[in-house]
């Protein structure tokens, strides 16, 4: 039943976004029907034609009008039936090129509505990959098959009607021996798709494995330590696993199919003998003739009814893979609560403790609060928890027990997109797209004068600025050499300045920076300071970090351990503490930036 029901489900989307396909497939039932008929009546008329009127055909004109025109009318209805098909075959190459996008980015574009700890999961990493791969190809293919199954049954019914008039038996034959072979090939269907699914998590790996080989990120390591020999080995260990079960599957697919390959050869013959059978007790050629090609008809008909039957049914269990992951509903993405209401004007965190497995909690009693214009910082050492922060902020996950609320409302009531176009964060590995800077600090095309004042503005705030003013193209030079060789490619500092730009451009009104200048070197890092609070005075900024030239002239500063609040304050406040952490972090980080200044 399930298969039956992504079947339906296929044809549904198919029909739903091209409801022109069933009439062209209308058209293509009658061309096939009359491709299929055809041949056989006309054989038969002339085959008695030339029995009735042979002896007395002595020209070319007299064969003409005995024979000739019957040849001439069957190729005439044959040629406009095969021309009329090429149409039906340019539509619908239209209509599967155009359903393989549209099925691409309706996956792509599920992927707002899955929650983000899903993609931790190497199960839905597996099937995500397994329905991009090709998850459009198996939805079409299950919707046209059963499209072509009923032109296939229709055609077959035609030929059963004639065979029909001699004798059943033969019918009844064909009938059995075809039931016979749609379930061997259903078996060999399963077998396959079981040898799919066992494979797709070593190639997912062979995958990655290919892909780290040829991206510029990794060519640096690759051609400079011996890390592709390591990658090379875990390649050729997935390509065993693969070769390992290829074989086990493959040994039993192949007796399978040659048992049914067996079976679906005697159709022919055995039609074939009871029909002369009974034809020759009458001794009319010409029907012997046409139900010869008859049964050569059926026989071929019977074989792709069960290959088509069977491969719907294979196709259907591959889509649902893909129709599964559309049906997926997260907790937190995709469910429809009230939207953000009015601009900024507090964030709340109440004694909130999350953890990404309940046994080991991440962040203990948390409590802290953030007022409009307010700058922040979150300091503390690696693993303190500060990151987890800022995805909770964000709302990629719920805390496992407190609130955090937006203007006094819960963020549990409020639909996670809403709540992104208000708070939004720069993480510590941005990502860079090759496209040109301006789009990379937009996300989107820069079509106006004033887009264009705003990444202006943006790459100020980010510091940035000064050196894209170098650039040929300015603000439109592409990012990345890989589809352009006179690309920009920034160094890492110079990527992370980029993404600081990218958020200060989306004007959000609560912005968080995770680690904005892990890779600046101590003057870089003082001056883009300067810039974000200078032009971003404006703004609600929280500085996550655990460099705390961050914290010197915010408003109030956290510092976390092991997941905790462990001293709060203004930087003047928290230096005064004796054997305070802060202030024993503060004056170590300060004296190596001065060794540093010394050395350089």
């Amino acid at each position: 039943m399930k298969t039956l029901r992504y079947s339906l489900r296929s044809l549904k989307m198919l029909i739903k976004k091209y409801p022109i396909y069933l009439l062209v497939q209308a058209f293509s039932l009658l061309f096939g029907l009359v491709l299929t008929v055809i041949p056989v009546w006309t054989i038969r008329d002339v085959v008695n034609a030339f029995t009735t009127y042979g002896d007395s055909i002595s020209s070319v004109s007299e064969f003409f009008d005995v024979i000739g025109y019957r040849i001439l009318v069957y190729v005439a209805i044959e040629i406009l039936a095969i021309l009329l098909s090429l149409v039906v075959d340019f539509i619908v190459s239209y209509i599967e090129r155009g359903f393989y996008a549209y099925v691409a980015t309706t996956l792509y574009k599920k992927l707002s509505s899955i929650d983000y700890d899903f993609h931790e999961s190497s199960n839905f990493l597996d099937n995500y990959t397994r329905a991009l791969e090709n998850g459009n190809s198996y939805i079409y293919n299950t919707a046209t098959g059963q499209v072509n199954l009923i032109k296939i049954f229709v055609q077959s019914l035609s030929m059963f009607a004639i065979i029909f008039t001699i004798n059943y038996l033969a019918i009844i034959y064909a009938l059995i021996v075809g039931v016979c072979y749609y379930f061997i090939r259903r078996k060999v269907s399963k077998t396959e798709y079981k040898l799919r699914s066992v494979l797709m998590p070593a190639t997912r790996k062979r995958n990655y494995i290919g892909r780290v080989m040829y991206v510029k990120d990794s060519m640096a390591d690759i051609k400079t330590t011996p890390i592709s020999d390591v990658l090379l080995d875990y390649h050729k260990e997935q390509g065993d696993v693969v070769l390992g079960l290829t074989k086990t599957h493959v040994r039993k697919r192949t007796f399978i199919q040659s048992v049914g390959a067996i079976i679906m050869n005697t159709i022919y013959p055995v039609i074939l003998g009871i029909v002369a059978y009974f034809v020759l007790k009458t001794k009319n050629l010409g029907d012997l003739a046409s139900l010869t090609l008859a049964a050569s008809t059926i026989s071929n008909l019977i074989s792709r009814f069960g290959d088509q039957l069977t491969s719907i049914q294979d196709t259907a269990m591959e889509a649902r893979v893909s129709f599964e992951l559309l049906d997926m509903q997260g907790h937190i993405e995709g469910v429809k609560r009230q939207e953000v209401d009015g601009k900024f004007k507090e964030l709340k965190i109440d004694d909130i403790e999350f953890g990404y497995i309940e046994e080991k909690m991440i962040l203990k009693n948390i409590s802290f609060y953030v007022k409009k214009g307010e700058k922040i910082a979150i300091v503390g050492e690696n693993g303190a928890g500060k990151t987890t922060l800022v995805k909770l902020l964000l709302r990629l996950y719920d805390v496992g027990s407190g609130k955090i609320m937006y203007n006094g409302t819960p963020y549990t009531d409020i639909t996670p997109e809403s709540l992104r176009k208000y708070v939004g964060a720069v993480f510590q590995q941005p990502e860079v797209y090759s496209v040109s800077v301006a789009e990379n600090v937009l996300l989107r095309k820069c079509v106006s004068k004033e887009d264009e004042d705003l990444v202006i503005e943006a790459l100020k705030f980010a510091d940035l600025y000064d050196y894209v003013e170098t650039l040929e193209e300015g603000i439109h030079t592409m990012v990345t050499r890989e589809f352009n060789h006179l690309g920009v490619v920034f160094s890492g500092g110079q990527t992370q300045k980029l993404a600081v730009a990218r958020g200060y451009a989306q004007n959000y009104e609560v912005f968080i920076l995770d680690e904005p200048s892990s890779a600046l070197d101590p003057i870089a890092e003082a001056k883009m300071y300067h810039n974000m609070l200078e032009l971003g005075r404006n703004k609600t900024l929280i500085f996550i970090s655990h460099r705390l030239s961050a914290a010197v002239n915010v408003d109030r500063i956290y510092l976390f351990e092991e997941g905790r609040i462990a001293e709060m304050g203004t930087h003047e406040e928290l230096m005064q503490i004796e054997n305070g952490i802060y202030r024993e972090m503060f004056e170590s980080q300060s004296e190596k930036y001065l060794k540093g200044s010394n050395n350089a």
